[in-house]
């Protein structure tokens, strides 16, 4: 008797068992526990090594995400939902600062979602620190955030799941608008404030000095209520206190609220200032805000201020009896923020001073208020340039302060409606720190609202760089100059993603993909004069051709060239590619067209992907899978899924045995570029083993691949020994790569 053995390209080997002239029972026993590849380990199901088990593709997304509302005033809890044989998760994280008609936050576009710092997390949850130092000053608390995760295994080679998008997520925000009664009452100060999102409670705190120090808790309310008392004695009338407000809830507590300043009437106390109004800085000013109101003989006066941004009172000015009822508020004036005044009179000298109330002149009094601001050049200025007449262009930017069109006017100049007709000047220069000149003046009214308060004009000439002044033409006051801007550079051209290129002296990942290379073209202009001016250019890269992009450079490449070594490339998976052009500001509007690409493999990770085909072509064998041994003697042949076929040819040889297998344009799976056009793996050429009478031998042949990833495996390098493959190794060619490899013959058996 002798034993016909095959050593497939995962090492599997058929045996036989014929019958020449001696008559044995059975010999299933005797070569059973020799089917194992590797002979330290227990016998295997021969079936169970030629057919594999179901392969994961592609993992399932997590089924829900939670993440935390108003729970914490520096951080924000996700969590989702755990995916069976996931071995990590891919979390990434999107602001949002944009509401619905329905005060709802919008989902960010997918390319706003950027990774979180930990952004591979081995469980499900992640604590994400929004605020590392939060105060009530951080516009954090405005926002909302929004989450997607993703599942992952590298160990499976398989693609990782889609995202699943959380709802909107929020930081604790501390009380808003806190005000208290300033001489109102003579034995009381009533505190209020907005409520608190989700809030269950309230801590009221009291100090004796401005900054809040020293303060004590006074009172906890529930959250239904949004004022507090407090009772004041005689003794204190008169006496400054400042208040602040903590949220509670059921997990944490919100930073501590701006600061308001109350006080008792005490006797003698002069009578409410009135007719509190800015006569001069209704955009009409850069530097100051002039302030009046109706004085009375003998009595001082304390101006103070709070604004958009901090209701906290700043103190303004300290008028004397006998000045004039007037100051001027130059302290450190901010464009695009409304400022409040406030004015009390006052009698005495130190610890003899009386106060009166505080004037009704605060945004409470709608038309009436004494609300100010600066004239302000215009922000956020975009400028792009037509693709068809590259010297045209367009110019969008955020209206200021005092438009019509603003977008963050307040209710006070809402009903004020006092909106001024701004005149801009639209300046140009050939360099960035050259002289500007004037392109152009125009009037708001010639100018097209966009949504979100942008004013736009349509066509202008293409220059270098610009700037654009603010003028309020009644009474020719002029903005300082926005900050300088330049067109977005056309969209990079000619972008080219590497596809299984050898890159010397890159390093591979632990799924053994080496890194993808770019190449591109700067903007082509065929008009010198309309050349770019390139600061750099920032890459994207999504799994998906046109959809799912996401930034993965921190900083701009200066080059027309990058290499991605991502951690999460993956075999057989194609990356799609987008290059943003960007201007000397780092500014950018047009994305390249996307261009995939994929990375080399490893010589051992070659092996494994080629086996795919392979073990899928032999497990449509019959012969070689009969249960009896004879019978697997003989020829057959199997299609491939999409094309070509695989022959077999099992025969005695001599005082040994002989198989040929012969691969002919064979092809099991399309490359995953959602096309059907391209294979994965095209295979042409021979595997074949001979065997002895011992079951001893070795394999030949040679089977070159195209497709994904072209190259060869070579056979002639491994050994059968005692009905088993026990050495050698596969040799490994891959197109582009100096040098043939070789793979050890376990390859493959990883976890058997």
């Amino acid at each position: 008797m002798k034993k016909l053995c095959h050593i497939s390209s995962r090492k599997i080997f058929f045996p036989f068992c014929l019958t020449l002239g001696i008559a044995f029972t059975s010999c299933a026993d005797w070569f059973e526990n020799k089917v194992s590849m590797d002979l330290s380990k227990k016998p295997a199901d021969l079936s169970s090594l030629v057919v594999p088990k179901e392969k994961i593709t592609q993992l399932d997304a997590p089924a829900q995400i939670y993440v935390s509302q108003s729970d914490s005033n520096s951080t924000i809890n996700i969590a989702w939902e755990p995916v069976n044989h996931a071995a990590s998760y891919y979390l990434e994280r999107a602001i949002s600062k944009v509401k619905d008609s329905s005060g709802n936050f919008l989902v960010p576009p997918e390319e706003d979602f950027e990774a979180v710092p930990l952004s591979t997390i081995y469980g499900t949850q992640y604590t994400d620190t929004i605020l590392s130092n939060p105060s009530y000053l951080n516009e954090e608390y405005d926002y909302a955030f929004f989450y997607r995760v993703a599942a992952e295994n590298q160990r499976l080679n398989c693609e990782m799941s889609t995202f699943t998008v959380s709802e909107a997520a929020y930081l604790l925000s501390p009380a808003k608008n806190v005000t208290a009664t300033a001489g109102e009452f003579d034995d009381r100060i009533e505190v209020k404030w907005n409520k608190v999102l989700n809030a269950k409670s309230y801590d009221i705190y009291r100090s004796p000095v401005s900054d809040g120090s020293s303060a004590i808790k006074i009172g906890n309310i529930p959250a239904n209520l949004n004022w507090f008392t407090n009772s004041i004695s005689e003794s204190d009338q008169g006496t400054l206190f400042y208040y602040y407000i903590i949220a509670k809830t059921t997990r944490g507590s919100s930073v501590q609220s701006p600061i308001a300043l109350g006080f008792a009437k005490k006797e003698g106390a002069p009578s409410k200032v009135t007719n509190v109004r800015v006569t001069n800085g209704r955009g009409t000013t850069t530097n100051k805000i002039t302030i009046s109101w109706d004085g009375t003989s003998g009595l001082n006066y304390e101006v103070k201020r709070f604004s958009s941004k901090d209701s906290t009172f700043t103190a303004v000015a300290t008028v004397r009896a006998g000045e004039e009822t007037s100051c001027e508020d130059t302290k450190g004036l901010k464009p695009g923020v409304f400022y409040y005044y406030k004015v009390l009179a006052f009698t005495g000298e130190d610890e003899n001073i009386i106060l009166g109330p505080l004037s009704d002149s605060g945004p409470e009094s709608g038309a009436d208020a004494a609300e100010g601001f600066i004239l302000s050049p215009p922000t956020d200025i975009s400028i792009s340039k037509n693709p068809l007449e590259p010297d045209k262009c367009s110019i969008k930017f955020l209206a200021p302060a005092g438009s019509a069109n603003c977008g963050f006017n307040t209710e006070v100049t809402k009903a004020k409606h006092d909106y001024i007709n701004y005149t801009y000047i639209i300046e140009y220069s050939d360099t960035e720190n050259g002289t500007f000149h004037t392109l152009l003046s125009i009037s708001e009214t010639s100018l097209t609202p966009r949504e979100g308060g942008y004013l736009e004009l349509p066509v202008a000439q293409t220059k270098n760089y610009y700037r654009i002044t603010t003028k309020n033409p009644d009474n020719d006051e002029m903005s300082n100059p926005s900050e300088i801007c330049a067109p977005a550079p056309f969209a990079a051209q000619n972008v080219s993603a590497s596809k299984a290129l050898y890159i010397p002296n890159a390093i591979a990942n632990a799924n053994g993909v080496f890194p993808v290379k770019l190449t591109w073209d700067p903007p082509f202009s065929s008009n010198p004069a309309n050349s770019e001016t390139i600061g750099g250019y920032h890459i994207y890269r999504s799994t998906k051709p046109d959809t799912g992009f996401k930034k993965i450079t921190e900083n701009p490449v200066t080059t027309t060239s990058y290499t991605d070594n991502c951690e999460t490339f993956k075999s057989g998976i194609f990356y799609y590619y987008k290059v943003l052009s960007l201007n000397t500001f780092g500014q950018g509007a047009n994305y390249s067209e996307s261009a995939s690409g994929y990375g080399a493999l490893t010589a051992d990770q070659y092996m494994r992907e080629y086996n795919k085909t392979v073990l899928a072509s032999q497990s449509k064998l019959k012969l070689m899978h009969k249960p009896s041994d004879l019978d697997k003697l003989g020829s057959e042949s199997v299609r491939g899924a999409i094309c070509g076929t695989l022959s077999y040819n099992a025969k005695t040889s001599g005082l040994g045995a002989r198989i040929l297998m012969h691969y002919t344009n064979y092809a099991e799976y399309y490359a995953p570029d959602g096309t059907n056009q391209n294979y994965y793996f095209f295979l042409n050429g021979d595997t074949n083993t001979s065997a002895s009478m011992d079951a001893s031998g070795t394999m030949d042949g040679t089977v070159t691949c195209e497709g994904m990833y072209p190259g060869y495996v070579r056979y002639d390098n491994l050994q059968i020994k005692g009905g088993g493959a026990a050495g050698g190794t596969y040799i490994i060619f891959r197109q582009g790569f100096p040098n043939e490899e070789h793979v050890n013959w376990k390859v493959g058996e990883e976890g058997k």
